[in-house]
């Protein structure tokens, strides 16, 4: 069972995630990816790498409900279309969760790590690319190949923590 004692406290209160909160990402996660979504594995990680997650999802989906308030009691396929026409919010969430993750980085293991590099290496060069198109993040350069094996070794030490970092 994942609960709000699973993620960075900081997050939880700065981004004001409550249980319901935590529901909400949850069906939609469902809604999206479907019963075996991958999103909800790296949420129940906990600790800073299932917090960067959750941070995603809660960013994405405060803002499509603004959107479409009833965006959470529709279909499955529904909710894809309403996502893919709505790839400007899931940029700015990535914004949000990749800046979480190059701050956590940097203070627990104090490295820096190219921020491009960790969205190819957390999610994909599609990803990436969306970013660049976006225009809403910061500049944006190709990672080096080191770079990207670089950011998956950090990412895979803080998927490892995983919740008892927070105890």
């Amino acid at each position: 069972m994942i609960t709000l004692t699973d993620f960075d406290p900081q997050v939880v209160a700065e981004h004001h995630i409550t249980e319901q909160t935590l529901e909400r990402v949850i069906r939609y996660v469902h809604l999206l990816q479907g019963d075996d979504a991958p999103t909800l594995r790296d949420i129940a990680v906990g600790g800073y790498y299932g917090t960067s997650a959750l941070l995603h999802e809660v960013v994405e989906l405060d803002i499509l409900l603004t959107r479409d308030p009833g965006l959470l009691r529709k279909e499955s396929s529904a909710v894809q279309r309403f996502f893919r026409a709505n790839l400007d919010i899931h940029a700015e969430a990535m914004v949000v969760e990749y800046d979480y993750l190059q701050r956590i980085i940097r203070r627990l293991f104090d490295e820096e790590v190219a921020w491009g590099a960790l969205v190819v290496a957390n999610a994909s060069q599609e990803d990436f690319e969306l970013l660049v198109e976006s225009g809403i993040s910061k500049p944006l350069f190709k990672p080096k190949p080191a770079e990207i094996e670089q950011a998956s070794q950090l990412l895979e030490r803080l998927w490892a923590l995983g919740k008892e970092m927070l105890r």
